[in-house]
This record gives C-alpha cells, sequence and structure tokens, in this order.
C-alpha cells in the first residue's frame, strides 16, 4: 500500500520539471528531471529504478569488497531493519540491528546472481546498555576489505559496543584485532598489495587521549595483513580512548586540524576553504586511496576523503623508511574547484590502474521543493547557487604534475554512494547505496579501464531463506560528456 502511494506522489512530482515560473520567487523550484529523459537513469538513478522494479529495501548497505583470487564479492549491511524487516516486498527478514556481510560468488563474466550472508552480527541484548551487540562478533559492519590471502577485513561503524572494532575473518574464525578510541567508528580501510594495513579513525571523543581527541589518518607499522596474531580483549580503563592493535604499532599520519608537511599553502588536515575566505575544519577522515609509485610499495600518493557537507579531500607523498616507519615528506588538500566541488566523500576503493575512486554520499532527493536550502552549505562554499544534479557520484583522482586530476563519473549513476569497487575485469563495479529503502548496483564501462562511458544496472532479488536471487535490470547506457551537457544546461530557477 504504500509504494503504491509512493509511485503516485513520484508520478504528480515528475510533471514538474524546471517550473519555477509557476511559484514564488523565493521558493525553489521543484527541480526535476522527468524519467522520460534520456538521461534520467543517470540523473534520478534512483528514481528511474524504482519505476522499473529495482528492489529499493536495503538498509545502510556500506562496504564493498572483492576477493580477486577466489571470485568472491562482499557487501556490508550495517543494519538488517526497516526495509529488510517490515515484512512487506522482496526482502523479508527478521530485524537484526548488529548487521550481516553477505557473499556472492563471481561468474567468468565477474556477475552475481544470488547473495547470502556469511559474517551475521549479534546477538543483540537491549539491557547490554554499554555493548547491546555481542562483543564476540561484528557489530554494523562498514568498511571491509579482503587481503592477498582472501581473509575478509571488517570496519565497524556502531554504536551498539562501546569502542569501535577492526575483525578480519578467514571463512572459519573471526578475531579482533584493533578497537578504537571511545566515540570513534573505524574508516579508512585499506590493505596495499604488500599488506600494508591502512585505518583512520573518525570523530573520536574529544576527551580521548592525544592524539586521538581528534580524527587521525593512520597505518600499521611492523605488521602485513596476512600475518597471524591473537584476538585482543575488549578495552577497558586508558586503553578505550585511544587506538590498540593485535600486532605492530598504530602510526597516525595525520591527524584533523594539524598543518599538512610541506604544503605550499600552509593548510591543514580537514580545511575546507569557503568563497567568502572563511575556513571549516572535518573531523571525519574517510576512505584511504593508496597509489605506489614504486614495484615495493614503499613510496606513493595516500588520498585521503573528508566525509563532510561539503566534502573535501588530501594527499599526502608517504615514504617508508628503513625502520619500518612511514614519513609524511608533503602534501595538500585537493582542489575540487574543477568539478563544483565535492559532498560527503564517504568510503572509497583503488581501480586496477591505480587511480583512487571516492563516493559522494547522501545527495538530497530532487523531488523534494526545499533542496536549495539543504545545498546551503555547498552554495557558501562554491560561491553561487550549488547544483543538486552535481553531486551524488564517483570521484576518480589521480596524481598529476601541478596537483590532481578529479573527474565525477556522472555515467555510473547518481544515488548516496557509500562504495564503488571495481573487478579484476576492470569494466564491471558494484555500487553500495547507503541508506533506507535503497538499491544495489552494478556499472560495467564500456571500455576496460576508462569510466567515463558504459551501462548501469539495478538489482532486483527474490528472496529464498536468507539467501536472495540477483536480476540486474538493464537503465540505460551513457557518457560523462552527454550527461555533463544536461546538467549545464539546467535552469535553477533564479
Amino acid at each position: 500500500m504504500m509504494k503504491v502511494s509512493r509511485l503516485a506522489l513520484l508520478g504528480l512530482l515528475l510533471t514538474l520539471v524546471f517550473s519555477s515560473s509557476i511559484m514564488a520567487q523565493d521558493e525553489a523550484p521543484a527541480f526535476v528531471v522527468p524519467l522520460d529523459h534520456a538521461h534520467a537513469p543517470f540523473l534520478e538513478s534512483y528514481n528511474f529504478a524504482v519505476a522499473q522494479g529495482a528492489t529499493a529495501e536495503w538498509r545502510k548497505m556500506e562496504g564493498v569488497a572483492v576477493d580477486a583470487v577466489n571470485n568472491k564479492l562482499y557487501i556490508a549491511i550495517s543494519e538488517v531493519g526497516k526495509g529488510m524487516s517490515d515484512g512487506e516486498g522482496e526482502i523479508q527478514l527478521a530485524e537484526n540491528p548488529c548487521g550481516a556481510v553477505y557473499m556472492a560468488d563471481l561468474d567468468a563474466d565477474m556477475n552475481i546472481s544470488a547473495l547470502a550472508p556469511v559474517v551475521i552480527g549479534g546477538p543483540y541484548d537491549e539491557s547490554d546498555s554499554a555493548n547491546p551487540c555481542s562483543v564476540d562478533s561484528i557489530a554494523n559492519p562498514d568498511n571491509i576489505f579482503v587481503d592477498s590471502a582472501g581473509a575478509l577485513w571488517i570496519g565497524e561503524d556502531t554504536g551498539e559496543h562501546a569502542n569501535n572494532m577492526l575483525w578480519k575473518w578467514d571463512g572459519v574464525e573471526l578475531k579482533r584485532f584493533a578497537t578504537l578510541p571511545a566515540g570513534s567508528e573505524v574508516t579508512g580501510l585499506h590493505i596495499s598489495a604488500n599488506g600494508a594495513v591502512f585505518m583512520n579513525v573518525q570523530h573520536p571523543d574529544g576527551v580521548n587521549i592525544y592524539p586521538y581527541n581528534r580524527g587521525t589518518i593512520g597505518i600499521i607499522t611492523g605488521f602485513a595483513a596476512t600475518d597471524d596474531f591473537e584476538s585482543i580483549d575488549v578495552p577497558s580503563g586508558n586503553a578505550a580512548h585511544v587506538v590498540v592493535v593485535a600486532g605492530g604499532d598504530y602510526q597516525v599520519l595525520g591527524r584533523m586540524g594539524s598543518p599538512i608537511p610541506n604544503a605550499i599553502d600552509a593548510a591543514r588536515l580537514g580545511q575546507l576553504d569557503m568563497a567568502d575566505g572563511s575556513m571549516d575544519i572535518c573531523n571525519n577522515p574517510d576512505g584511504n586511496m593508496y597509489l605506489p609509485v614504486n614495484e615495493e610499495g614503499t613510496q606513493g600518493y595516500l588520498y585521503t576523503n573528508y566525509e563532510c557537507q561539503p566534502g573535501g579531500m588530501s594527499k599526502l607523498y608517504i615514504s617508508q623508511n628503513g625502520d619500518g616507519v612511514w614519513d609524511v615528506i608533503e602534501g595538500e588538500n585537493v582542489d575540487l574547484t574543477a568539478v563544483g566541488g565535492t559532498w560527503n566523500n564517504c568510503f572509497s576503493s583503488v581501480t586496477p590502474w591505480n587511480t583512487g575512486l571516492s563516493s559522494e554520499e547522501y545527495p538530497f532527493d530532487t523531488i523534494d521543493a526545499e533542496w536549495q536550502d539543504n545545498y546551503t552549505a555547498m552554495t557558501d562554499y562554491i560561491g553561487t547557487q550549488a547544483n543538486p544534479y552535481d553531486y551524488g557520484y564517483p570521484i576518480e583522482v589521480m596524481p598529476d604534475s601541478i596537483g590532481s586530476t578529479v573527474v565525477k563519473h556522472f555515467a555510473m549513476g547518481r544515488f548516496s554512494h557509500e562504495n564503488s569497487m571495481i573487478m579484476p575485469d576492470a569494466k564491471t563495479v558494484y555500487q553500495s547505496d547507503d541508506g533506507t529503502n535503497r538499491i544495489l548496483w552494478k556499472f560495467v564501462a564500456s571500455e576496460a579501464a576508462d569510466l567515463s562511458a558504459g551501462t548501469l544496472y539495478a538489482a532486483k532479488v527474490t528472496q529464498d531463506g536468507d539467501t536472495f536471487h540477483v536480476e540486474w535490470i538493464e537503465l540505460g547506457t551513457g557518457n560523462d560528456a552527454e550527461i555533463a551537457e544536461t546538467i549545464a544546461a539546467m535552469d535553477l530557477g533564479q
């Protein structure tokens, strides 16, 4: 019943195309690309996919990881609730506030046809105020990554554990590798080809022990992801206010608000410069993208997302010295003006061709007539009225001789991008969609190692017990250049 009313409302709103002329001058126009527009699959991706029959019931879809050796795909579902557990639609599961990680087999064409849970959080005990989700398992999985031995690493973003944790699952045993300071979540999980584990501390409590009273960018030294270790205890006392790891040491590469070494503009990590000259500091370091420049992987560029609104990104050149410690040689905040700024840069990945792929999360739905007010922060940042259709995409970034080249990939669809993970064929990309009642996406590039054009798909699932069989609905084929022209030609009603 609810779905019928939502579609009816959507149909009514879609008749109001660029309709500022029928509204008061001081009222934001209803700003909707109609679903019969050639670029609707890419600009109104969510609404278009729903109209085509895609399953829009997933709750808190987070990280995506690929096991290229064993041909498996993993997707983190932070919480099984709301549309997944309301007893309606294609997904009808028992509620699990602790979440789960799902796995799918990849066929020879890099396609998946079924998803099933493999690591399940809980059980949940609401009487335990500190740790409602059992501390012996995951709670609200978020960042995930597969190491070279095929083990799955799982970082938490949870209020159901007093301290968030980083886990390793080898297919049999789940072991606790790290615990984070109070109030923080695990972000920036990335494992390089040589086994170096990157991990950030996002939005920690201000009463933690220095340097963990601000967000940090970091790496584990003296340890490789494939090394064995003993599971560590749940922290107490001072240990609850620092990073504790089971092997090696956690090295802070950068702390939000601190000066970036040898930055030509004296910039600080997390710094967001507004058009009027004012400045803000984002305390939410998120996805890490390490791009090595030598075969050993001991030198390279580390890009880190700032998960704020507006968003941002830093670039540090780091080098491992003879003692195994990493030196931060120089860095800068990435200039994002060429793409009109970015929004809520979340998790990330590294492409097979050694570029970074950031994600814009939570763009505002343009069927909301108040979209103009919602984008006030972005308008203040760029100094002109922000266009909502400029935000909600994957962003490819790579170093160049004077800074970084930054490209938004409009053809990959506009929605709440959490993570885009490219398969070994360098063409197929699985994309997660964070929020409530969201969709699983797939993009297939027209050419390998080129994300500027391709075909976008949305998943329709059929449930069989706790397994979901996946049917892919083709939404459309497009390219960045033509979609960008459509966005640029829009009248914002000013």
